[in-house]
């Protein structure tokens, strides 16, 4: 464990919301059901509501026309303190580009995308002026109740082929994927970085597509934030696997520590997170059919090249932000 300062009560409430918002999901469908239930009074505005973000407001993910001032509250400075979350910039990002952010690895919750990415915690709208940063998210948090409003004060969108190509329509428009998505998350273990990435072409494609660079992002200590235990057999990786295809998440089998410092509980642990932006992969744009033999070598040799570029960004910074590794960067799959 770090042996950084101690956070503050205030850091250590921050930290757990971020945990709180993973579950916030099912707590807000529970309530809604519960409420609606309970009178017509309440069922017919649930219901019109309900409609209306699965109908009608499911435009509103694309059109931009929401309010993201949620971006600069002070909790998420608290939480970037807690850990520490640090954002690195390595290469100018230019404003009439288009990028696709790739967030390698994706670890238990990916807790440090609230920090560096969705919000304004680590700067990141001073350290790249004029880039209209979205990370990618599942659809179905547009679909729950109040989740959708949250996600949109952040200026998130959904990972389908197309809201991406949507939203990078426009010069200066970038978006933020964790590439391993779920399947990485289970692969999550302290001191350890293990992506999943080899078959991983369709962050690629969507580039290719729209004509945007990659950026190759390393999330040094994502990994160390949970204690999290690799299961490959038995019933438990069964129900994980269920889990994985049913919902497109996951839970690995991890803790953290306690709020008043107990050994165990809700809290992630306060490690360190260095956040590592790359130098941009210049991709030129395909516009006929991505099924032709042609595009599946455009698109491999581009993913070949991204692959290669990750390596050298690791090796640069790994003896910076991963001493105390175990082993090194593997690629699972």
């Amino acid at each position: 464990m770090s042996s950084q300062r101690p956070a503050s009560f205030a850091q250590r409430c921050a930290a757990l919301f971020a945990f709180l918002l993973y579950l916030w999901s099912p707590i807000c469908w529970a309530i809604t059901v519960y409420t609606a239930f309970r009178s017509l009074w309440y069922a017919v505005p649930i219901l019109t509501y309900l409609l209306y973000i699965n109908g009608p407001g499911l435009k509103t993910v694309t059109d931009f026309s929401f309010p993201t001032g949620l971006k600069h509250a002070y909790i998420w400075k608290l939480m970037a303190k807690y850990f520490p979350v640090k954002l690195h910039k390595t290469a100018d990002l230019k404003r009439d580009s288009k990028y696709i952010f790739a967030m390698h690895p994706h670890g238990v919750l990916s807790l440090h995308a609230w920090c560096s990415f969705c919000t304004e915690a680590c700067g990141f709208s001073k350290l790249y002026p004029g880039i209209d940063l979205h990370v990618g998210t599942l659809k179905w948090n547009f679909r729950c109740p109040t989740v959708r409003e949250l996600m949109l004060s952040l200026g998130l969108v959904d990972v389908s082929k197309r809201t991406l190509l949507k939203v990078l329509q426009k010069p200066g428009r970038a978006v933020a994927l964790a590439v391993g998505g779920a399947e990485e998350s289970l692969l999550s273990c302290p001191r350890t970085m293990e992506l999943v990435l080899k078959k991983r072409q369709g962050f690629v494609r969507i580039a290719v597509q729209a004509g945007a660079d990659l950026v190759p992002v390393l999330v040094f200590g994502e990994n160390d934030v949970w204690h999290a235990r690799q299961v490959k057999t038995g019933i438990l990786h069964q129900i994980q696997e269920t889990i994985k295809q049913l919902t497109g998440f996951t839970i690995p089998l991890a803790h953290g520590r306690g709020f008043f410092f107990g050994p165990v509980g809700l809290l992630p642990f306060q490690e360190p997170i260095n956040v590592v932006v790359g130098a941009p992969i210049s991709v030129e744009q395909h516009t006929g059919d991505m099924r032709s033999e042609e595009a599946v070598k455009i698109v491999d040799k581009y993913h070949r090249l991204y692959i290669q570029r990750l390596m050298e960004l690791y090796n640069a910074h790994k003896d910076l932000y991963f001493t105390n590794r175990l082993s090194d960067l593997k690629l699972a799959e």
